[in-house]
């Protein structure tokens, strides 16, 4: 007779990786167990209560949970808590390659823009002690506006995506939420309106600078060295007064221990999605020129990771447009650094947020 694996404290859950006080966070979560032999009563839930004790100590109420069978059933309760406007919703189970997982294929449909990054850094995070952990197939994003995310079935499998998510959630929710993006209506004076209403940015006195996709000067992932004088070259204009440049170099500690080095894993799909985060900033902005690149590979102490150079005819354009293309850059490029610790040690880390 098969005997179950013992069963081990909820305590097991490693909430966050930091020393901070997580934020309160504000909506409801729905916690749904994909797994048919649970949901008769032959088997043990044993993730939905480590996730519980992860939503209700961030603050989310309520959480609810539910138990389903594989297949169609899953489905249909992700379709019942959008319905509901659930904030997050959680699926455990179903996402390998057995003939019953069929989680992914019950979730993706509904899912309107993908977030391929989350599940990447759960998979990596967790090959780092169970290579099986790369055969999980879930999947990831925002169907309007409630977050969806279906992990493993397995305890390690959650306390992976906890992991991953929980430094990230406060963030999502309120970029969700339009965090942060407030205008004012002076175009030259005044603290910059990161986003937001645009119009007050438009000078009618100011020349055409061009459809959005020639404002794009430079967009491309690089495995050499990537510097912010090429981009300031890349976008140097006699019609634009000011640029603004971002230079993002790797630092030599994270989270309180010393970094040695780092890598950058890029997905095959970063160099359109850089491509297609650079257009959209033009198309936002569209006084503006725009040149980034993202580095990608082995990088040392001092190396410039990410770099982004954006011309306009007043410097409020270009402040607010750069500032707009780091944060979306980081929000969206599916790119993961691989650190190595002084000690030895080492860490995947999503590039979300």
């Amino acid at each position: 007779m098969k005997k179950m694996p013992a069963q081990r404290s909820d305590e097991d859950c490693v909430q966050r990786e930091d020393s901070q006080q997580a934020p309160a966070l504000r909506g409801s979560a729905r916690i749904i167990i994909a797994s048919t032999r649970a949901a008769d009563g032959t088997y043990e839930d044993r993730t939905g209560p480590l996730l519980e004790t992860w939503l209700r100590g961030r603050g989310l109420d309520p959480v609810d949970k539910q138990v389903v069978a594989d297949g169609p059933e899953v489905g249909a309760a992700v379709r019942e808590a959008l319905e509901a406007g659930t904030d997050l919703v959680i699926s455990s189970g179903g996402t390998g390659i057995s003939p019953t997982d069929a989680t992914p294929e019950q979730v993706a449909p509904l899912i309107d823009r993908e977030m391929p990054g989350v599940l990447e850094a759960v998979r990596r995070r967790g090959a780092e002690t169970a290579p099986t952990a790369l055969l999980s197939r879930g999947v990831a994003g925002m169907a309007s506006d409630s977050f969806v995310v279906t992990l493993p079935g397995s305890r390690g499998g959650v306390r992976d995506g906890i992991a991953v998510l929980d430094p990230v959630l406060d963030h999502l929710l309120d970029q969700r939420d339009g965090g942060g993006h407030e205008a004012v209506a002076d175009p030259t004076r005044g603290a910059a309106p990161f986003a937001g209403d645009r119009d007050p940015l438009r000078i009618a006195e100011d020349p055409p600078m061009g459809g959005a996709a020639a404002r794009v000067r430079r967009a491309e992932l690089d495995e050499g060295e990537i510097s912010v004088a090429q981009m300031v070259e890349a976008v140097t204009d006699p019609r634009c007064g000011a640029i603004v440049t971002f230079d993002g170099v790797v630092r030599d500690h994270d989270g309180g221990r010393d970094v040695d080095r780092l890598e950058y894993a890029a997905h095959p799909g970063a160099a359109e999605v850089l491509r297609e985060v650079a257009r959209e900033i033009a198309e936002r902005y569209p006084d503006t020129l725009v040149a980034v690149a993202h580095r990608h590979g082995p990088l040392e102490i001092g190396d410039s990771a990410l770099t982004c150079a954006v011309a306009a005819p007043h410097r409020k354009q270009a402040f607010v447009a750069c500032d707009d293309l780091v944060d979306t850059v980081k929000q969206r490029l599916p790119i993961w650094k691989h650190q190595v610790f002084d000690d030895g040690e080492t860490e995947w880390v999503g590039a979300l947020g």
